[in-house]
């Protein structure tokens, strides 16, 4: 597995240069990860300049840049959604190689399974044709389109839509199993087979029925130290996930304190704790 980040950055660390995404880029380096994501449009929307500096030290330093698909597509006609998934693959594809992309991330995040309209079904039908064309791109460039389980649906929705859309691969969140209702440990075992990317988060979890609505509370917690079982997770994926040393796995943290320099403790913990994974697994 290869280890980046993806937020939230420490603000103490925007010193080490004036360009934001360049601080976080010298992160990664200094802490020995390798990963982070960046919108390609906003890269090719920068000051060429600029985009140089970035896309040079990404390069020196053997590190990558995770491009992202989003949008409306539940909401919008289909053949408008066809023509900007379209655009964006485009976009994407244009630069992802000198982003050194291992993989292109997509999310859907504006509706959920439990909606009406429309409805689980509709819902997985529309993905389905919408997204046939972008994976087969982007498997053909050799960097897979990998769908979020955004707290919009169940791993094992997303691993049936898989089976309709075989190019398609998972960007599996281990914390937003617990946002959507799922049991974390089976939710990875039916995810292994098909994660190439995905964030590692961890949460502090129970439910509230101390005042309405009744309520199952979601908190933040340095990894290892909440209630996903993330060592779980990290060795079902070794056994079970093909390409596991090629996995794109970024951490993700929401640090329980921003007080003083907690902040940074929490960032450094968790990389250790990410380390200490890969350190055990013989």
């Amino acid at each position: 597995m290869q280890w980046g980040y993806a937020l939230v950055w420490p603000h103490q660390f925007n010193d080490l240069d004036p360009d934001p995404v360049l601080a976080r880029l010298q992160v990664l380096d200094r802490f020995g990860l390798r990963w982070m994501q960046l919108s390609a449009r906003e890269l090719s929307e920068m000051e060429p300049d600029r985009r140089e500096r970035i896309l040079s030290f990404v390069q020196d330093r053997g590190l990558g840049l995770i491009p992202s698909l989003w949008g409306p597509w539940m909401n919008a006609p289909r053949e408008e959604s066809r023509a900007d998934l379209r655009a964006q693959v485009d976009l994407v594809l244009e630069w992802a190689g000198r982003m050194q992309a291992p993989i292109i991330h997509c999310g859907v995040a504006s509706t959920h399974r439990f909606a009406d309209r429309p409805n689980l079904a509709e819902q997985m039908e529309i993905l389905a044709d919408l997204l046939a064309e972008p994976a087969r791109r982007c498997a053909d460039a050799g960097r897979p389109l990998a769908i979020e389980n955004h707290g919009d649906y169940y791993v094992s929705d997303l691993v049936a839509l898989i089976g309709e859309v075989p190019e398609l691969r998972l960007f599996l969140d281990t914390g937003n199993t617990f946002l959507i209702g799922e049991k974390p440990v089976p939710a990875f075992c039916e995810a292994a087979p098909f994660v190439v990317g995905g964030h590692f988060k961890d949460h502090k979890v129970g439910p509230r029925t101390d005042e309405g609505p009744l309520r199952f509370e979601i908190g933040p917690a340095v990894l290892g130290e909440g209630d996903v079982p993330l060592r779980e997770c990290f060795d079902i994926l070794r056994q079970h996930t093909p390409d596991f040393d090629r996995v794109a796995m970024l951490i993700e943290l929401i640090p329980p304190s921003f007080a003083g320099d907690d902040n940074v403790r929490a960032f450094e913990q968790s990389v250790a704790f990410v380390k200490s994974l890969e350190a055990g697994r013989g």
